[in-house]
């Protein structure tokens, strides 16, 4: 997956980058939406030392983004089914409804899924893999790039 980018920060080995937003990307999170919802910032490995101004091709393989989206929504998913299951056999024997207990034990279990990944997320654990990197400086005016 390559985006192209602006570089409006650099920190270290790392640099923060504003790309034009597609129509095909969607919520998850992993981008700071900005305000007008046409750029997002992202944090990205800089490899090459692009520094502030210069144009980027920012990049993430395939099979990161595809292994990054299966944490974000499959886990939460399977917190929120698993949650619903155990929510709906714990009802009768707390003299609950088992409905409105399912419902919100697959809701409660689907927010902590959602709070261990930050978590997670912010330590490190899932590694650089799922970190965009920069892989091309580029000569921008060659491109029509315009993000606000």
């Amino acid at each position: 997956m390559k985006e192209i980018g602006i570089v409006k920060k650099r920190n270290g080995n790392k640099a923060k980058v504003i790309i034009k937003r597609h129509a095909a990307c969607g919520d998850c999170g992993a981008c700071q939406v900005g305000k007008d919802k046409m750029t997002m910032t992202t944090l990205a490995q800089n490899p090459l030392g692009a520094v502030v101004g210069d144009t980027v091709a920012v990049e993430m393989e395939f099979g990161n983004v595809m292994k990054a989206t299966s944490i974000a929504y499959g886990i939460p998913l399977v917190a929120f089914i698993l949650g619903c299951v155990a929510g709906f056999f714990a009802a009768p024997a707390l003299g609950w409804d088992q409905a409105i207990t399912a419902f919100f034990t697959g809701i409660l279990l689907t927010a902590a899924a959602f709070g261990l990944i930050m978590v997670l997320d912010r330590r490190g654990t899932f590694g650089k893999a799922y970190e965009p990197r920069i892989t091309e400086i580029l000569d921008a005016s060659e491109l029509e790039l315009n993000p606000r």
